[in-house]
């Protein structure tokens, strides 16, 4: 009896054993699992974040001038998650964005991640105040890249904080002057940042960030600059100052899946197409902004009504949602 009692406690240690051998395994597996998929896709088995970043010096020159709006341009507004694991650029809530983006209907880029964007008036100023190098890491980066995105930090003259990716990202339409520190900040000359404005690179011999101010600037004069802007901001400006304008919009011929619309040869079916595609653009305004004195073309997807600044910026930001080829004034 004492022999059978013996074996059963040996067998049942050798079970024991064994599942905890199995344990041991599964266990291990596991981990290699998580911390090579940490690794993949955070680029590090001990970093949280795809990103690092580090400060470097801001060019002299810069950093003794300023740094001016020099056509009306936006800010976005809030914490951006892309950045927030980052210990500086995730204490940054304000961005600079290029006019381009917002006058391209590209609003919805910054406001789908929950920023709020606002106007940047021209004539803001800012000191630079530093420069600092992203890198990315991991699986990421397959479709991005890993870098440097090089940052400057700004401050304005109510000391708030800024970041601007480096200027002149779309070289068409530069929008931030650069003043001297000996230089007045009135004058019919305006000097733009672009990207030729700045050398930027990673030295690959020695495995460090470099970032440095040319000195070349576009030379433009105050005319032309104002004359760059695009129709609907000057339209914008004279209903600021209080004019009494008439929008006049032409539709896209476009059904919801942007598929083109072909117009039927039968003019009662055409009015009936053009009537429902500009019915579908009316029912898109929010029922809050003010229409009047709404007109509807009958042979063409054209629509006019009063100007208002609000109606105004609803169309700009979402002529894509809206499907409009282009606004203009109708003059009368």
């Amino acid at each position: 009896m004492k022999r059978r009692k013996h074996r059963t406690y040996l067998n049942n240690k050798g079970r024991i054993n064994f599942r905890s051998k199995k344990l041991i395994i599964l266990l291990f597996v596991l981990l290699v699992v998580y911390l090579g998929g940490h690794y993949v896709y955070y680029g590090s088995l001990t970093r949280n974040c795809i990103y690092t970043e580090k400060e470097l010096p801001v060019p002299e020159q810069l950093a003794k001038g300023a740094i001016v709006v020099a056509k009306d341009a936006y800010v976005a507004i809030g914490q951006d998650g892309e950045y927030s694991c980052l210990p500086r650029m995730g204490s940054i809530d304000r961005e600079v964005v290029e006019p381009a983006e917002i006058n391209k209907g590209l609003k919805s880029y910054y406001t789908n991640r929950g920023l709020r964007v606002e106007p940047l008036k021209k004539g803001t100023s800012f000191q630079a105040i530093g420069v600092m190098a992203v890198h990315k890491y991991g699986l990421t980066t397959l479709d991005s890249g890993g870098g440097p995105i090089y940052w400057v930090i700004l401050k304005d003259e109510n000391n708030l904080i800024y970041q601007v990716a480096s200027f002149g990202l779309n070289k068409d339409e530069p929008f931030l002057a650069f003043y001297e520190s000996s230089a007045p900040l009135t004058t019919q000359a305006v000097k733009l940042l672009s990207e030729d404005s700045f050398d930027e690179k990673l030295l690959a011999s020695e495995g460090e960030e470099s970032f440095s101010y040319t000195g070349k600037l576009i030379d433009v004069s105050a005319e032309d600059l104002e004359a760059s802007e695009p129709k609907w901001k000057k339209l914008a400006d004279r209903l600021e100052r209080g004019e009494k304008l008439t929008l006049f919009i032409e539709l896209w011929l476009r059904d919801d899946d942007y598929k083109e619309i072909k117009l039927s040869d039968n003019l009662a079916e055409r009015e009936r197409q053009i009537a429902e595609i500009q019915d579908k653009f009316l029912k898109r305004i929010p029922k809050n902004i003010v229409l009047k004195n709404v007109e509807k073309n009958a042979a063409w997807p054209y629509i006019s009504m009063d100007a208002n600044l609000e109606l105004l910026h609803y169309l700009v930001d979402n002529q894509a949602l809206l499907k409009i080829n282009y606004i203009t004034e109708l003059k009368k």
